[in-house]
Protein backbone atom coordinates (compact mmCIF):
# COMPACT_ATOMS: atom_id res chain seq x y z
CA UNK A 1 0.00 0.00 0.00
CA UNK A 2 1.26 3.55 -0.90
CA UNK A 3 -0.27 6.23 1.04
CA UNK A 4 0.60 10.16 1.00
CA UNK A 5 -0.74 13.04 3.21
CA UNK A 6 -0.16 16.75 1.44
CA UNK A 7 -1.86 20.25 1.45
CA UNK A 8 -3.40 21.57 -1.68
CA UNK A 9 -4.91 24.82 -1.23
CA UNK A 10 -5.02 24.74 2.38
CA UNK A 11 -6.89 21.41 2.16
CA UNK A 12 -5.56 18.24 3.90
CA UNK A 13 -5.78 15.77 1.79
CA UNK A 14 -4.61 11.76 1.75
CA UNK A 15 -4.24 9.38 -1.03
CA UNK A 16 -4.09 5.64 -1.01
CA UNK A 17 -2.74 3.46 -3.16
CA UNK A 18 -4.45 -0.49 -2.80
CA UNK A 19 -2.23 -2.32 -5.25
CA UNK A 20 -1.91 -5.63 -3.88
CA UNK A 21 -3.83 -9.42 -2.66
CA UNK A 22 -3.06 -8.44 1.32
CA UNK A 23 -3.53 -4.36 0.72
CA UNK A 24 -7.48 -5.38 -0.38
CA UNK A 25 -7.25 -7.84 2.73
CA UNK A 26 -5.95 -5.17 5.03
CA UNK A 27 -7.87 -2.10 3.95
CA UNK A 28 -11.22 -4.05 3.20
CA UNK A 29 -11.19 -2.96 -0.53
CA UNK A 30 -10.58 -3.16 -4.07
CA UNK A 31 -7.57 -2.24 -5.86
CA UNK A 32 -7.55 1.20 -7.12
CA UNK A 33 -7.12 5.02 -6.00
CA UNK A 34 -8.47 6.45 -2.64
CA UNK A 35 -8.42 10.25 -2.44
CA UNK A 36 -9.84 11.86 0.81
CA UNK A 37 -10.34 16.00 0.97
CA UNK A 38 -10.43 16.71 4.58
CA UNK A 39 -12.74 19.94 3.91
CA UNK A 40 -14.14 20.52 7.21
CA UNK A 41 -17.37 21.16 8.15
CA UNK A 42 -19.26 21.83 5.21
CA UNK A 43 -21.67 24.32 6.37
CA UNK A 44 -18.97 26.42 7.70
CA UNK A 45 -16.61 26.74 4.67
CA UNK A 46 -15.67 29.91 4.19
CA UNK A 47 -13.37 29.34 0.90
CA UNK A 48 -15.00 28.05 -1.96
CA UNK A 49 -12.78 28.36 -4.12
CA UNK A 50 -10.05 26.93 -2.79
CA UNK A 51 -12.01 23.75 -1.90
CA UNK A 52 -12.94 23.86 -5.81
CA UNK A 53 -9.39 24.41 -6.53
CA UNK A 54 -8.20 21.24 -4.55
CA UNK A 55 -10.94 18.52 -5.91
CA UNK A 56 -10.13 19.33 -9.36
CA UNK A 57 -6.56 19.10 -8.92
CA UNK A 58 -7.49 15.33 -7.75
CA UNK A 59 -10.43 14.50 -9.66
CA UNK A 60 -8.69 15.95 -12.99
CA UNK A 61 -5.53 12.70 -12.76
CA UNK A 62 -8.72 10.38 -12.92
CA UNK A 63 -10.16 12.03 -16.00
CA UNK A 64 -7.30 12.84 -17.86
CA UNK A 65 -6.97 9.69 -19.76
CA UNK A 66 -10.63 9.87 -20.97
CA UNK A 67 -10.25 13.51 -22.67
CA UNK A 68 -11.67 13.56 -25.94
CA UNK A 69 -13.79 10.52 -25.44
CA UNK A 70 -17.67 10.20 -24.65
CA UNK A 71 -18.37 10.55 -20.66
CA UNK A 72 -21.42 10.04 -18.59
CA UNK A 73 -22.19 12.30 -15.51
CA UNK A 74 -24.21 10.17 -13.12
CA UNK A 75 -26.07 11.85 -10.24
CA UNK A 76 -27.06 8.96 -7.70
CA UNK A 77 -29.68 8.67 -4.63
CA UNK A 78 -33.08 9.82 -3.86
CA UNK A 79 -33.48 13.52 -4.66
CA UNK A 80 -36.68 13.45 -2.32
CA UNK A 81 -34.42 12.73 0.88
CA UNK A 82 -31.96 15.16 1.86
CA UNK A 83 -29.09 12.87 3.01
CA UNK A 84 -29.37 10.86 -0.17
CA UNK A 85 -29.97 13.93 -2.75
CA UNK A 86 -25.78 14.45 -3.10
CA UNK A 87 -25.67 12.74 -6.74
CA UNK A 88 -29.33 14.63 -8.21
CA UNK A 89 -28.38 18.24 -6.60
CA UNK A 90 -24.84 18.01 -8.31
CA UNK A 91 -26.46 17.00 -11.51
CA UNK A 92 -29.17 19.99 -11.33
CA UNK A 93 -25.99 22.38 -11.03
CA UNK A 94 -23.80 20.52 -14.28
CA UNK A 95 -26.10 20.58 -17.70
CA UNK A 96 -23.85 20.28 -20.15
CA UNK A 97 -25.85 21.14 -22.55
CA UNK A 98 -25.87 25.14 -21.24
CA UNK A 99 -21.90 25.28 -20.96
CA UNK A 100 -21.58 23.98 -24.18
CA UNK A 101 -23.02 27.09 -25.47
CA UNK A 102 -20.52 29.14 -23.39
CA UNK A 103 -17.15 27.18 -23.83
CA UNK A 104 -15.58 26.99 -27.12
CA UNK A 105 -14.48 23.73 -26.15
CA UNK A 106 -14.39 20.47 -23.85
CA UNK A 107 -12.15 17.92 -23.00
CA UNK A 108 -14.53 15.17 -23.57
CA UNK A 109 -16.26 14.32 -26.76
CA UNK A 110 -19.60 14.05 -25.58
CA UNK A 111 -21.12 14.48 -21.77
CA UNK A 112 -24.23 13.39 -20.59
CA UNK A 113 -25.75 13.70 -17.32
CA UNK A 114 -28.48 10.89 -15.62
CA UNK A 115 -30.14 10.32 -12.38
CA UNK A 116 -30.90 7.08 -12.19
CA UNK A 117 -32.91 7.01 -9.25
CA UNK A 118 -33.38 4.05 -6.80
CA UNK A 119 -34.16 0.76 -7.02
CA UNK A 120 -37.02 1.18 -4.93
CA UNK A 121 -38.65 4.28 -6.95
CA UNK A 122 -37.89 2.50 -9.97
CA UNK A 123 -37.88 -1.15 -10.15
CA UNK A 124 -35.00 -1.39 -12.05
CA UNK A 125 -31.12 -2.44 -10.95
CA UNK A 126 -29.14 1.04 -10.71
CA UNK A 127 -26.38 -0.94 -12.68
CA UNK A 128 -29.53 -1.69 -15.81
CA UNK A 129 -30.07 1.84 -15.98
CA UNK A 130 -26.44 3.26 -16.07
CA UNK A 131 -24.80 0.49 -18.37
CA UNK A 132 -27.93 0.79 -20.85
CA UNK A 133 -26.86 4.77 -21.28
CA UNK A 134 -23.47 3.78 -20.97
CA UNK A 135 -23.82 1.13 -24.15
CA UNK A 136 -26.29 3.43 -26.06
CA UNK A 137 -23.85 6.62 -26.32
CA UNK A 138 -20.83 4.80 -26.21
CA UNK A 139 -19.21 6.17 -22.69
CA UNK A 140 -15.54 5.95 -21.99
CA UNK A 141 -16.18 6.08 -18.57
CA UNK A 142 -18.65 7.13 -15.94
CA UNK A 143 -18.10 9.85 -12.96
CA UNK A 144 -20.80 8.70 -10.42
CA UNK A 145 -21.34 11.00 -7.62
CA UNK A 146 -23.51 9.80 -4.34
CA UNK A 147 -23.72 10.32 -1.04
CA UNK A 148 -22.17 7.54 1.36
CA UNK A 149 -22.18 6.88 4.80
CA UNK A 150 -19.62 7.32 7.77
CA UNK A 151 -18.88 5.42 11.57
CA UNK A 152 -16.70 8.69 11.94
CA UNK A 153 -18.44 11.43 13.32
CA UNK A 154 -15.55 13.71 12.41
CA UNK A 155 -15.97 12.47 8.23
CA UNK A 156 -19.36 13.61 8.60
CA UNK A 157 -20.21 16.39 6.01
CA UNK A 158 -16.78 17.23 6.77
CA UNK A 159 -14.51 14.81 3.78
CA UNK A 160 -14.96 14.33 0.09
CA UNK A 161 -13.86 11.41 -1.36
CA UNK A 162 -12.78 10.14 -4.56
CA UNK A 163 -11.83 6.73 -5.98
CA UNK A 164 -11.47 5.25 -9.35
CA UNK A 165 -12.64 1.70 -7.67
CA UNK A 166 -16.44 2.13 -8.40
CA UNK A 167 -19.09 2.84 -5.80
CA UNK A 168 -21.49 1.05 -3.79
CA UNK A 169 -24.38 2.32 -2.44
CA UNK A 170 -25.74 2.06 1.41
CA UNK A 171 -27.49 -1.50 1.96
CA UNK A 172 -25.70 -3.07 -1.43
CA UNK A 173 -28.53 -1.97 -3.37
CA UNK A 174 -26.27 -0.73 -6.48
CA UNK A 175 -22.69 -1.37 -7.74
CA UNK A 176 -21.25 0.90 -10.01
CA UNK A 177 -18.18 -0.51 -10.87
CA UNK A 178 -16.18 -2.00 -14.49
CA UNK A 179 -17.30 -5.47 -13.74
CA UNK A 180 -21.16 -4.10 -13.71
CA UNK A 181 -21.74 -1.46 -16.15
CA UNK A 182 -19.13 -2.61 -18.60
CA UNK A 183 -16.44 0.93 -18.49
CA UNK A 184 -14.46 2.17 -15.54
CA UNK A 185 -16.34 4.46 -12.96
CA UNK A 186 -15.08 7.34 -10.89
CA UNK A 187 -16.76 7.89 -7.65
CA UNK A 188 -17.39 11.17 -5.80
CA UNK A 189 -18.83 10.77 -2.57
CA UNK A 190 -20.10 12.68 0.68
CA UNK A 191 -21.11 11.27 3.96
CA UNK A 192 -23.76 12.73 4.90
CA UNK A 193 -25.65 10.14 7.17
CA UNK A 194 -23.77 8.28 10.36
CA UNK A 195 -24.18 4.18 10.91
CA UNK A 196 -24.70 3.55 14.28
CA UNK A 197 -26.22 0.55 15.97
CA UNK A 198 -29.52 0.16 17.26
CA UNK A 199 -31.08 -2.18 19.71
CA UNK A 200 -33.74 -4.61 17.34
CA UNK A 201 -37.22 -4.93 18.57
CA UNK A 202 -36.87 -8.41 19.52
CA UNK A 203 -34.16 -7.87 21.60
CA UNK A 204 -32.01 -10.18 19.62
CA UNK A 205 -29.42 -8.15 17.92
CA UNK A 206 -28.80 -4.89 16.95
CA UNK A 207 -29.37 -3.43 13.31
CA UNK A 208 -27.91 -0.64 11.62
CA UNK A 209 -29.10 3.03 12.14
CA UNK A 210 -28.81 6.23 10.00
CA UNK A 211 -28.55 9.61 11.59
CA UNK A 212 -27.92 12.98 9.39
CA UNK A 213 -27.43 15.91 11.05
CA UNK A 214 -30.14 18.53 11.13
CA UNK A 215 -28.28 20.88 8.80
CA UNK A 216 -27.93 18.24 6.32
CA UNK A 217 -29.73 20.02 3.28
CA UNK A 218 -27.06 23.22 3.48
CA UNK A 219 -24.24 20.43 3.27
CA UNK A 220 -25.76 18.71 0.14
CA UNK A 221 -26.55 22.16 -0.77
CA UNK A 222 -22.24 23.50 -0.60
CA UNK A 223 -20.88 20.09 -1.63
CA UNK A 224 -23.08 19.99 -4.98
CA UNK A 225 -21.69 23.09 -5.83
CA UNK A 226 -17.93 22.47 -5.45
CA UNK A 227 -17.90 19.07 -7.24
CA UNK A 228 -20.32 20.64 -10.01
CA UNK A 229 -18.29 23.44 -10.55
CA UNK A 230 -14.97 21.00 -9.79
CA UNK A 231 -16.10 18.82 -12.62
CA UNK A 232 -17.24 21.79 -14.88
CA UNK A 233 -13.84 23.46 -14.44
CA UNK A 234 -12.13 19.70 -15.96
CA UNK A 235 -14.82 19.52 -18.42
CA UNK A 236 -14.41 23.22 -19.86
CA UNK A 237 -10.93 24.52 -19.13
CA UNK A 238 -11.74 27.81 -20.05
CA UNK A 239 -14.58 28.69 -17.58
CA UNK A 240 -12.82 29.67 -14.25
CA UNK A 241 -14.27 29.49 -10.87
CA UNK A 242 -15.81 32.89 -10.80
CA UNK A 243 -17.75 31.69 -14.27
CA UNK A 244 -18.34 28.68 -12.77
CA UNK A 245 -20.36 30.10 -9.97
CA UNK A 246 -21.91 33.17 -11.94
CA UNK A 247 -23.91 30.34 -14.19
CA UNK A 248 -24.40 27.70 -11.89
CA UNK A 249 -26.26 30.98 -10.24
CA UNK A 250 -27.97 31.42 -13.11
CA UNK A 251 -28.88 28.43 -13.25
CA UNK A 252 -30.24 27.96 -10.11
CA UNK A 253 -32.42 31.23 -10.75
CA UNK A 254 -33.87 30.00 -13.81
CA UNK A 255 -32.57 32.60 -15.41
CA UNK A 256 -31.18 30.38 -18.44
Amino acid sequence: MQAKEFVSHGIPVTQVQVETEQDMKNLNRTRGRYITLETGSLTHLVDFEDMCACLVDQLRPLLESYFGKPICVCGMGNPDMPSDSLGPETAKRFQPHMYDIFAERSNFEKIAVVCPGTSALTNLATETIVSGVVSAMGAACVVAVDSSTTKDEQRLCAAIHLTDSGIESHGKTARLCQATIGVPVIAVAVPTAISVAAPSDDGAGKKGLLLAPVQVADAISIASFIIACAITQIAYPELDYKSCRRYIGLLLSGVI
